[in-house]
């Protein structure tokens, strides 16, 4: 079965970023697993609708690439993602026509998604900010409009794909226009995560292919987000620096493949071990 690992790298910011951080990683994998790399560099959609939401709606429209129509199975990768060396073949376990992804509200375990939930809940209360309160799947899904909802929610950073099955509901996904496109609506993922699981069986992977720099850094390293303390580091830059690379380091040992999901800044401190 021909299979294949794509992404999506739009824009001069995110191809440097993916092509310095990222992209190293990708091949590595996909020479150990033997799949194809398709790095999607332009929109696929040059639509109005394309041009005036995230290009990470993009993903929905994936099956159009014409290196990905032949393909048995897809790995999707956020272009945010690197990828351990010696991460296992992600295909093992999923059978072509099932859909394989992390399950948000479960990642790493129910009890530490709840807990980094709340806790950047309060650190954007304090910087004035408010989000909306995902305490649930159907209240994740209710927030983009849909009346009911799935009683679980895919990450959409990792998919492993088969287009036959997933492309109708991912195209069904990006024609979704019930909210404004923005970063409290987590730009596609409540749509995508709502037709995908409508859609056929799913196989819910292990939490280490789709562990979130976020939630870690929240969870466990909260001093790193502090302005005082991101202050007095000012006068030692490299220390801080080599701190911040520590931290990253230990989440990184264990994980699959580490997503810097909403802080993509943090890639250049992903430094080897």
């Amino acid at each position: 079965m021909k299979r294949a690992l794509a992404t999506l790298a739009v824009g001069e910011p995110c191809r440097q970023r993916f092509a310095q951080y990222a992209a190293p990683t990708f091949r590595a994998y996909a020479k150990a697993h033997g799949l194809s790399l398709v790095v999607v560099d332009r929109l696929i959609d040059d639509s109005d609708l394309g041009r005036r939401r995230s290009p990470a709606w993009q993903k929905c429209l994936l099956f159009r690439h014409p290196r990905l129509r032949d393909c048995g199975q897809v790995l999707w990768l956020d272009a945010d993602i690197a990828i351990h060396p010696a991460a296992p073949d992600i295909f093992a376990d999923v059978p072509a026509g099932t859909l394989g992804a992390v399950e948000q509200f479960s990642s790493p375990t129910p009890a530490a998604y709840a807990a980094a939930l709340e806790k950047t809940r309060r650190y954007l209360a304090a910087q004035g900010l408010n989000a909306p309160v995902d305490d649930t799947p159907q209240a994740f899904y209710r927030h983009y409009g849909f009346q009911g909802g799935p009683d679980a929610v895919v990450q959409t950073g990792v998919l492993v794909l088969t287009p036959e099955a997933h492309g109708p509901p991912m195209e069904a996904a990006y024609l979704e226009t019930r909210r404004p496109d923005s970063r409290a609506m987590l730009f596609e993922m409540r749509p995508l995560s709502h037709h995908l699981l409508r859609s056929g069986p799913v196989r819910w992977l292990d939490p280490r292919y789709n562990t979130l720099w976020a939630t870690a850094l929240i969870n466990h390293y909260p001093f790193l987000m502090d302005p005082a303390f991101q202050a007095a580091g000012r006068a030692c830059p490299d220390l801080m620096a080599r701190l911040k690379a520590a931290c990253l380091r230990t989440v990184a040992n264990d994980a699959h493949f580490l997503h810097f999901a909403g802080v993509g800044q943090d890639m250049p401190y992903l430094v080897p071990g």
